[in-house]
């Protein structure tokens, strides 16, 4: 005997199906659907095996901790960011195949497998159970697999007369919190805070949110979320509680998809009661600055997999955001196409012009374009302009005005129209990472930083492009160690950004380092040379000096004149 278990010499060899992916378990590789390696970062790639080695199983974070990173110091910053990589590269967006399991871990579940690994490895143990006892776990998965396919088949069917449709938009009703504590005082703390963050996601025009006295109604209900989502006609619930001790309050909150019944987030809120309205504040605004995204994520990943004839404005907008934020041209093109028909499907709302004012901006500052450039800047001007024209207290139409003016150089008016975005939706980080931009631009790189460092603090899952901008800024501030650590807490960096990579570097004295960076960028455009960077800052910088430290960093980075 070797001394291995069973189901370690059955994940010795073959292949394992992930949706269009493949993992080959010899040499430990993801491949596409055309058999090309998928590209993960290293430490990704070491949780991935592990999960992979005991597929089916529920894998503890202390269990990835201890032997992926050897019991090293990490947070569960480090874990969160390789699991969203791993779910990257499979398009597990609905979280089916790498599952969290709450307050345990994760399991890993494939869809199907070729050579001589099993479809996952319960199956190995169940086959070691003998005969009878996989007839009846047989039974009992095909019973499981007839009530899965009635589920997923039906559900827009089974609603009673009583139910309520879903509207077109995303939904959601943030229900009462449950408050622990003893003392006359009970709910009326958990009560401001809970109306709170349904006042502030009201401010999401995207968002259908429902009324207080609907939402409280299910106050101390023991019906379950399938339940009161049908009731109230949404598709996501926000449930909470909080409990006293002394002068602290622990609150803690949760996002729920009620139609797949599945947490999507959840936090836990430690606070001190001395000041209760400061410590109010601070958990409405984390709360719904991270719930606003993660719904509007969630839907805009869905909507790349669904039927295009079908989907809303919005929705369409949503999928254009979706490869809009690939940072490649022809991720920015597949954008201009979804924005267009967003604009076909109803062009009085604003959410189409919005996606294409991004679009045509970055056709004119990466060169993705056979235009010429100045009617690229013209066409993003039109259609910024049309959005705030169709709907001018939409604060995304602003936001896209204000990075308009950034490309014009007009500092002065896009710091503006950027506090008009966040007058009109105080908790929108997109906007206050694109106002950071145009502060650094205005030689005001300290300012910028702290708003970059608010924004991960109300949106702590916010999407690689923010770390793209934070660590962009904190070279500016010379806070070039925590630039490198946040450029690599990205699940994956964009070609385009292998360029701040190389003037981090640089700032650093890792020339080789700074060297590899702009092979990469050059390895994507081979034609890439110091004039496209100055084209891209051309009229942007007030203070020369920054421009001239980014030219000759990425010169003596190797990068072409």
């Amino acid at each position: 005997m070797s001394g291995e278990s069973p189901e370690k010499d059955l994940n010795s060899a073959g292949s394992i199906r992930f949706g269009d992916f493949v993992y080959a378990v010899e040499t430990g590789e993801l491949l596409d659907e055309t058999g090309h390696p998928v590209h993960l970062r290293h430490q990704s790639s070491e949780v991935l095996a592990f999960l992979v080695d005991r597929m089916g199983e529920t894998v503890s974070k202390d269990d990835l901790f201890d032997n992926v990173w050897a019991r090293k110091a990490v947070t569960d910053d480090s874990l969160s960011q390789c699991i969203a990589d791993i779910r990257r590269a499979l398009n597990d967006a609905d979280h089916k195949i790498v599952q969290t399991i709450p307050k345990k871990g994760y399991r890993l579940v494939p869809t199907s497998s070729s050579g001589e690994v099993p479809p996952t490895a319960w199956l190995s143990k169940v086959a070691r159970m003998g005969g009878p006892r996989i007839a009846v776990f047989g039974l009992i998965a095909a019973v499981a697999l007839v009530f899965v396919a009635f589920w997923g088949l039906g559900r827009e069917q089974h609603a009673s007369s009583e139910d309520l449709p879903l509207p077109s938009k995303p939904s959601i009703a943030v229900l009462a919190f449950e408050d622990l504590s003893v003392g006359p005082d009970a709910n009326y703390l958990s009560d401001a805070i809970a109306e709170g963050i349904i006042v502030d996601l009201s401010r999401y025009s995207e968002l259908f949110v429902i009324a207080r006295n609907s939402s409280f109604s299910f106050r101390d209900s023991t019906t379950d979320v399938s339940k009161i989502s049908r009731a109230l006609g949404v598709r996501y619930l926000l449930e909470g509680s909080q409990q006293k001790s002394g002068s602290q309050l622990r609150v803690t909150v949760q996002l729920i998809d009620a139609i797949e019944g599945r947490s999507l987030w959840s936090h836990v809120y430690n606070s001190d009661l001395g000041d209760v309205f400061a410590m109010q504040d601070e958990i409405v605004q984390r709360t719904v600055a991270t719930v606003a995204q993660r719904v509007i994520n969630f839907e805009g990943q869905k909507a790349i997999r669904s039927d295009e004839a079908k989907l809303t404005a919005l929705l369409l907008h949503w999928k254009a955001r979706q490869h809009l934020f690939s940072f490649t041209p022809e991720g920015n093109e597949k954008a201009r196409l979804s924005n267009l028909a967003a604009i076909e499907a109803d062009p009085t709302q604003p959410y189409g012009y919005v996606g294409l004012t991004f679009v045509h901006i970055n056709r004119y500052r990466w060169g993705w374009t056979d235009e010429d450039l100045i009617v690229e800047l013209d066409a993003a001007r039109r259609y910024a302009r049309k959005a705030v024209q169709v709907a001018p207290e939409y604060y995304d139409a602003h936001t896209a005005m204000a990075y308009m003016h950034i490309q014009e150089g007009e500092l002065g008016k896009s710091v503006a129209r950027f506090r008009k975005a966040l007058d009109l939706n105080p908790n929108d980080t997109s906007a206050m990472a694109a106002l950071a931009e145009a502060l650094t631009y205005g030689g005001r790189a300290e300012e910028a930083e702290d708003l970059m460092l608010r924004v991960v603090r109300l949106d702590p899952l916010h999407q690689d492009w923010i770390k793209w901008n934070l660590a962009w800024v904190q070279w500016h501030t010379r806070n070039c160690d925590d630039a490198l650590e946040t450029m690599n807490g990205m699940s994956e960096i964009p070609p385009m950004a292998y360029r701040v990579l190389a003037i981090i570097q640089m700032c650093r004295g890792n020339k080789d380092e700074a060297r590899k960076a702009v092979e990469q960028l050059i390895s994507f455009d081979p034609e890439y040379s110091l004039q496209d960077v100055l084209h891209n800052y051309e009229g942007k910088y007030v203070i020369d000096a920054d421009l001239e430290r980014v030219l000759n960093d990425l010169r003596e980075a190797g990068l072409p004149e």
